[in-house]
């Protein structure tokens, strides 16, 4: 047997020892990968909901409880709906540090027989909007017509395809990119199309928020400000100035989002540094016990004319092959897991969950497996330093 073989030899040989580095490796590599890529999918999921609201403050009703109305929308992709006067815009405007303002209206649909699906559809006027079409261009790159729709991810339908609402026939002319959040749920459309819909919800009278004059109502104010105003000071001058509003910053929106993450990696940075320093301990116990059992093994490769360096190796080497074996098992696993459950996994954290792509899976798989194998490889170069201290004749005259 030539001595490159004496590795994977070695590993086979001794399948209980073997199978426990590999079963640490496996633990640590899963660890990592598994919570590398939560965090990451989490922290994905809130650079795209900060995206995609696209303003510096969001203005709603008074009576809407701004925070909770929105994050149902944003988060959750829960139905909400609530009006005020479309006078409320103009005022808005006229607040000295505005620089832009675009109303959105907002209409829940039913899960009955005059509505393909129950979902939100968001209403925008494109004249005035800079929220919604800059990231809308990136799927669809035409302009709405009356009757036209763009639907979320989550979806199930296709473009070229029709939804009926309140017994409305309305085209699909594009579908979006996931984004991790409730707005995966959502459905983009004009306010003239978005109007007509509110008009048939009322003559189905399943819409008592809005009794006449849909025209005259929006459900919230997309605001702007101009450089070199305070924020803070702005929604409380909005809140002064228009009557029966609230104003919130929208970074407010995705405060509570940051702090849950921010706890979130905490829980999981601990749990992964804990795991990688007990996996790191128990492997170099496993592999100084080894030493101890394979003296006589590495005094017979000694007189045969094997140097230090190379018994050396040949630990280093059957750490390697284990832990690699170990840690790719692990990530597979670990994908496995995660990867077909990740809607799950954002039901259970209640926060905005989209995953890398492919280009990032594989970064991330490669930093866990650097990770794993790197701790293998600590607790192996210390046994295999201890191989020099040897005593070759002393155990083979001890007959050990």
């Amino acid at each position: 047997m030539k001595f490159s073989q004496l590795p994977l030899a070695n590993l086979l040989g001794k399948k209980g020892r073997s199978g426990a580095l590999f079963f640490f490796a496996l633990l640590l590599s899963f660890t990592i990968f598994g919570g590398a890529l939560v965090l990451t999918s989490l922290k994905r999921g809130l650079k795209s909901l900060e995206y995609r609201l696209g303003a510096d403050i969001i203005v709603t009703p008074s009576t809407a409880f701004v925070k909770k109305g929105l994050e149902e929308i944003l988060l959750y992709g829960n139905r909400t709906t609530f009006y005020m006067p479309k006078s409320r815009l103009g005022d808005t405007l006229k607040v000295d540090g505005v620089e832009k303002a675009s109303p959105q209206v907002f209409l829940a649909t039913l899960s009955a027989g005059c509505c393909s699906i129950g979902l939100q559809i968001i209403g925008f006027d494109p004249a005035t909007d800079f929220t919604v079409q800059p990231w809308l261009s990136k799927d669809f790159g035409g302009v709405l017509q009356k009757g036209d729709i763009i639907i979320g991810s989550k979806i199930l339908s296709s473009v070229g395809g029709t939804l009926k609402f309140f017994d409305v026939p309305c085209k699909v002319v594009a579908q979006l990119g996931e984004t991790g959040t409730g707005l995966d749920n959502a459905v983009y459309t004009t306010i003239e199309t978005i109007q007509e819909l509110i008009e048939a919800s009322i003559e189905k009278g399943v819409n008592e928020k809005m009794l006449r004059g849909t025209g005259r109502y929006i459900s919230s104010i997309m605001v702007k400000v101009k450089d070199g105003y305070d924020l803070d000071d702005m929604t409380r001058r909005i809140d002064h100035d228009v009557k029966q509003v609230k104003a919130v910053r929208a970074k407010s929106m995705t405060s509570g989002v940051s702090d849950s993450l921010a706890g979130i990696s905490k829980v999981v940075g601990a749990m992964t540094g804990m795991i990688w320093l007990l996996c790191l301990v128990v492997m170099a116990i496993v592999f100084s016990m080894t030493i101890g059992e394979r003296k006589k093994e590495f005094a017979i490769l000694r007189v045969m004319g094997s140097s230090q360096k190379q018994l050396s190796s040949l630990v280093m080497r059957e750490s390697f092959l284990v832990n690699a074996a170990g840690s790719l098992s692990g990530i597979l696993l670990s994908a496995l897991f995660t990867i077909p459950f990740h809607s799950l996994i954002k039901e259970s954290l209640n926060l905005p969950f989209l995953l890398p792509g492919a280009v990032g899976l594989l970064l991330l798989a490669l930093f866990s497996f650097v990770l794993s194998v790197g701790a293998s490889s600590i607790a192996a170069s210390r046994s295999a330093a201890a191989i020099s201290k040897i005593d070759t004749g002393l155990i083979l005259r001890e007959g050990n």
